[in-house]
């Protein structure tokens, strides 16, 4: 096929071209190009009528590639039901309700989606399409526009900006920093969604002097979640937290075999842990390196100790048949209690008996020779020889 090119203009001219053509739509229909093809069936012409017989049925647009720009369809919804007209890729170029006419023109053809534009006839008042209003946090559905949350998987730093605007990141990794954009920037109404779905902490990090919640930083320990908004100054949090249904929790993680095991999921964010199993060797229970407390019951079998520890830290080992109570200060596991400094023997003002010895204690405690030998008497008689002959005229402590 022989291509001409117009002198004056610089388009290309075709030999021949269609330019009118009807399509009952009854299901969705990619166009071909005419010059493309020797069907007779789903070419894009200059004008196309269409009449479809249920809602939610979509034309596509031909190659944008294999046309030049400037290259234009008019289409003009007969039918009583809205149909969409799409791109290559499937995006939504304009959706014509009943009794609209639509002509769309290709502007870029550098990619088989190509760009295109669009223009309303047959109106005395244009009506805007829904995919040409959508936006950051905006998309269209069909002739609607409806909210957006696009989900964003990180597991590294990363640095928000304007074009994050409603999004959702949702953290995987370990510990990390989320920076917030600058405000001033993005603006009052700007933001976006975090979710810690990991297994350490996220910090989300203000830049510069501006704060989030009053501070420079905020950290979502995993479970956590919130709305991060601007109001052009600085940040806040809307939701903060997770939810919980009591503030004490309890849970039983079997830890059985040789290997270090690390709390994830559900087994996070917990108080009360009892761990079980049958352990073939020394082994770690790792957390995670944010602020939390443990309290540790360890029912394990294999006469083997399990230290409670994160992944950099020491830790606290726990024999079996052991209840600890520890906390994480953010960086490793310590014990909540330690043992007191005594002074021994505790006085007896302290309520000790101030000696370390049995017979000590009866004399710090006010015994005498007499008393204690009375008090330490095996026998009725042992008592009576302590004491020594009764007193004459006495019998028993009577008097005759």
């Amino acid at each position: 096929m022989t291509i001409y090119t117009d002198t004056f203009g610089g388009a290309n001219i075709y030999p021949s071209e269609i330019s009118y053509s009807a399509v009952t739509l009854s299901a969705d229909v990619v166009l071909n190009w005419p010059e493309e093809t020797s069907e007779s069936d789903n070419l894009a012409t200059r004008i196309i009528d269409v009449t479809p017989s249920a809602a939610s049925y979509s034309i596509t647009m031909p190659d944008a590639s294999k046309s030049g720009t400037g290259n234009t369809v008019l289409f003009n919804n007969k039918g009583a039901y809205t149909f969409t007209v799409k791109d290559a890729d499937g995006t939504v170029i304009v959706s014509l309700i009943s009794g609209t006419l639509w002509q769309v023109y290709l502007t870029d053809n550098t990619t088989e989606a190509g760009t295109w534009s669009t223009l309303q006839y047959g109106s005395t008042t244009s009506i805007a399409t829904a995919a040409s209003l959508a936006g950051t946090g905006i998309t269209a559905s069909g002739p609607l526009l409806s909210q957006s949350v696009p989900v964003e998987d990180f597991s590294t730093d990363y640095t928000a900006g304007n074009a994050d605007r409603a999004k959702m990141y949702n953290w995987s990794g370990e510990s990390g920093t989320l920076t917030l954009p600058d405000p001033v920037t993005v603006g009052n109404n700007w933001f976006l969604y975090l979710r810690n779905s990991g297994n350490g902490s996220i910090t989300a990090d203000a830049p510069g002097l501006s704060e989030i919640n009053d501070s420079s930083t905020v950290v979502f320990n995993p479970g956590d979640s919130a709305i991060i908004a601007s109001d052009g100054t600085g940040f806040y949090t809307v939701g903060f937290g997770q939810s919980a249904t009591y503030t004490f929790n309890y849970t039983v993680v079997n830890i059985a075999g040789a290997s270090d095991y690390t709390l994830s999921g559900a087994e996070l964010n917990q108080v009360a842990y009892r761990f079980t199993g049958a352990i073939t060797a020394d082994i770690n229970v790792i957390v995670p390196d944010t602020v939390q407390q443990y309290w540790v019951d360890n029912q394990t079998t294999g006469s083997f100790i399990v230290t409670v520890k994160t992944a950099a830290g020491s830790g606290i080992t726990t024999v079996q048949g052991q209840r600890v109570i520890l906390y994480c200060d953010g960086a490793d596991v310590l014990n909540a209690e330690s043992a007191a400094s005594i002074s021994l023997p505790v006085p007896v003002s302290q309520g000790g008996t101030g000696a370390t010895s049995v017979s000590s204690a009866r004399i710090n405690l006010g015994g005498t020779a007499t008393g204690v030998a009375i008090f330490t008497a095996a026998s009725e008689a042992s008592v009576w020889s302590t004491l020594g002959a009764a007193p004459v005229g006495t019998v028993n402590g009577g008097t005759f």
